[in-house]
């Protein structure tokens, strides 16, 4: 047990320090090492340790928490090669490193497995959210509300607000009214509507009929 805790740990360095240099250096995340038998591993107990670093990156910006739950993201996704959870969030840890070319290509890997899976959608909608590919980010945004997430609060609030950009306001209306309803407590939301109802739609040239939609 000892023995087999101490190779994990070298290959978890190994992944946290080497393979994102490696990558870079050879211009692709297709990286393949014979160099374990991941069944021996305990998939379900790394991801959660992930996943615990994972949300201590978000509450600090520590990149060490970050560091580490890349190392170990990247070894459940060999445990589970054709799991998407573990894949979506290894590609986040590359999201956040700006490492945009790595995040892409994971993301792609998850789409070629169910591109209707809501948690891939909302994730790589907010990659291009964060990136202000707007109309890119809709058209996964809304992937994930038809498959699942209709009811998510910050999804609804980023549709909104897509959809304002785009001066599509009765839509942005619609979807802010939406987000109110899912969190009552930010009336910021409330004040929204009531602003976007009390413009004379018609004669606004801030409402343009033909508003950039989403693309299927």
């Amino acid at each position: 047990m000892k023995t087999c805790k101490k190779i994990l740990y070298i290959f978890i360095c190994f992944f946290i320090f080497v393979l994102p240099v490696f990558s870079v250096e050879k211009g692709s995340v297709k990286y393949e090492d014979n160099l374990m038998d991941y069944s021996v591993l305990d998939g379900q107990k790394i991801l959660q340790e992930a996943d615990s670093f994972f949300e201590q990156y978000e509450m600090t910006k520590d990149p060490k928490y970050l560091s580490t739950a890349m190392g170990k993201y990247y070894i459940v996704t060999k445990i589970f090669p054709v799991e998407i959870y573990p894949m979506v969030q290894l590609a986040r840890t590359y999201d956040e490193k700006k490492l945009d070319r790595f995040a892409k290509e994971y993301f792609s890997i998850c789409y070629d497995i169910n591109k209707k899976d809501p948690y891939l959608n909302y994730y790589m909608g907010d990659f291009y959210y964060k990136r202000n590919d707007f109309k890119r980010a809709l058209r996964y945004f809304k992937r994930a509300y038809e498959n699942g997430y209709g009811e998510y609060y910050d999804l609804n609030l980023k549709i909104a607000t897509i959809y304002e950009k785009f001066a599509d306001l009765l839509t942005a209306k619609y979807y802010y009214e939406k987000a109110f309803s899912l969190n009552s407590e930010n009336t910021n939301l409330k004040d929204k509507a009531l602003q976007i109802e009390s413009l004379n739609y018609p004669n606004s040239g801030y409402y343009n009929n033909n508003s950039i939609r989403d693309e299927k």
